[in-house]
């Protein structure tokens, strides 16, 4: 956690989510040497304090307030450069306060989960499995990738969710092969590959999940062969996860697993990411990657094949790291599946 030697401001919404419980961009968190304070305005004054309670000491006002409660201070306040735009950058600097930068201390802080996290994760990958497969008993011919797309995420609230925790991708036929495919007006036809990426949000918590299927009966070939070697990729992987393994070293068992199989210049970017509050954060499971991987981590394994013009493919599961192994949160199968076309 962060230091109680220190004079903090957090403004990032998922920081603050993560921090008080209470998600929100209206207000200014600020740690004044353990000391918990947070800054915001009548609108929300009451409804805040309610649900911060007692850990945290709820000031009325906002920016002015904050600024000038920390230029007293008179000393360094620690903000995250990653968040932090010229423009706050230049507002902090009017009132005379110098910064230094604390992402990385909360980048260590953020990377392990507590049980309650584990626990709120897990269910938004409950939300976003069952969302999926209530999705799959509405698609039929004609529909578009955004209907499609549209069903899943008000299948998620309807569920339980308070949103999606990114864009949803559907990817119809080529569209597949694009892995970050813009969602659009494609209309699914027979025979078709489809792949879906999506996610969704839970008390602030990110599920992260990836399934490409058959909607038809016959499958070409090529597209079987490739899904075979994607499969075997994820599977080595899973079974490869160890306590203290080198990131980078994860991500080269999936790529060697389809580099052997021809298809590693198709495999375009890393195997994972960290998930948690944000879609996207430490660990990096790349060739690149830093640290290791240890128990309390969460991360995407989602290894992916993409042929231009013809299919794309990804399997991704959202996983957990305990007891010196990878334990998957997903329960939909990973194998290749058709769904029945429908009119």
């Amino acid at each position: 956690m962060l230091s109680a030697d220190k004079l903090y401001l957090i403004t990032d919404e998922k920081q603050v989510g993560y921090l008080t419980g209470y998600r929100t961009a209206d207000g200014y968190a600020v740690i004044d040497h353990g000391k918990n304070l947070f800054f915001i305005d009548s609108r929300y004054y009451y409804a805040v304090k309610k649900q911060l309670g007692a850990a945290w000491q709820v000031m009325l006002g906002s920016y002015k307030e904050a600024m000038e409660y920390l230029a007293a201070k008179k000393e360094t306040v620690y903000v995250d450069y990653d968040y932090t735009t010229l423009a706050f950058s230049k507002a902090l600097e009017s009132y005379g306060i110098k910064t230094a930068d604390y992402s990385e201390e909360m980048k260590a802080a953020m990377i392990y989960k507590s049980e309650t996290e584990l626990k709120y994760i897990e269910k938004a990958c409950a939300i976003a499995e069952k969302a999926f497969k209530n999705t799959l008993k509405v698609l039929k011919v004609g529909m578009t990738e955004l209907e499609a797309a549209t069903y899943l995420e008000s299948e998620f609230k309807r569920l339980g969710a308070s949103g999606t925790s990114f864009e949803t991708i559907v990817g119809f036929g080529a569209g597949s092969a694009v892995p970050h495919h813009m969602t659009g007006k494609t209309k699914l036809k027979p025979e078709t590959v489809v792949l879906m990426d999506f996610g969704c949000l839970y008390k602030g918590y990110c599920s992260d999940m990836t399934r490409t299927f058959y909607f038809g009966s016959k499958p070409p070939k090529e597209f079987v062969k490739a899904y075979d070697s994607v499969l075997r990729a994820h599977e080595a992987t899973y079974d490869g996860i160890y306590e203290g393994i080198p990131c980078a070293d994860v991500d080269k068992i999936a790529r060697d697993v389809l580099t052997a199989d021809g298809y590693g210049k198709l495999f375009t970017h890393s195997l994972g990411h960290g998930v948690g509050v944000n879609i996207h954060e430490a660990p990096a499971l790349s060739p690149r990657g830093k640290g290791e991987l240890h128990n309390g981590m969460v991360h995407s394994i989602e290894p992916g094949v993409y042929i231009n013009g013809k299919f794309g493919i990804r399997i991704e599961d959202t996983v957990c790291m305990k007891d010196g192994k990878a334990h998957t949160f997903m329960k939909v199968t990973k194998k290749l599946f058709k769904v029945k076309v429908k009119y």
